[in-house]
């Protein structure tokens, strides 16, 4: 799949905002993987997790450098136009515009080849 582009609304202005690339996610896609390994144990059906168990594989996650706020530091700031700091977004604009980033959000989005 292409790497897209959205445009957004933020502070004020229309921007674009290009979702991160398969080697910018690489990194935390490896974390995930090998900390998931680490936790098998708790069986492959990560959704039948207790919420203890939940809770123990995302602090394993943020220890080995993977959690939330590693992802944003890294993945949104190369993603954004150079004259958008993303210390000028609020807490909304910046889980809106993380979860495109990462991939969860396509919709109207157009591939940046276009």
């Amino acid at each position: 799949m292409p790497v897209m582009k959205k445009q957004f609304e933020l502070n004020g202005k229309e921007v674009w905002v290009r979702q991160a690339s398969g080697m910018e996610r690489l990194q935390f896609e490896t974390l995930l993987a090998k900390t998931f390994r680490k936790f098998r144990h708790f069986g492959a059906d990560q959704d039948a997790w207790t919420e203890d168990q939940q809770e123990e594989f995302l602090v394993a996650l943020e220890e080995a450098g993977g959690g939330l706020d590693d992802q944003i530091r890294h993945l949104v700031p190369p993603c954004l136009p150079d004259e958008l700091d993303i210390n000028d977004l609020d807490a909304t604009e910046l889980m809106l515009v993380y979860n495109f980033v990462k991939g969860g959000d396509e919709d109207g989005s157009v591939p940046l080849a276009s």
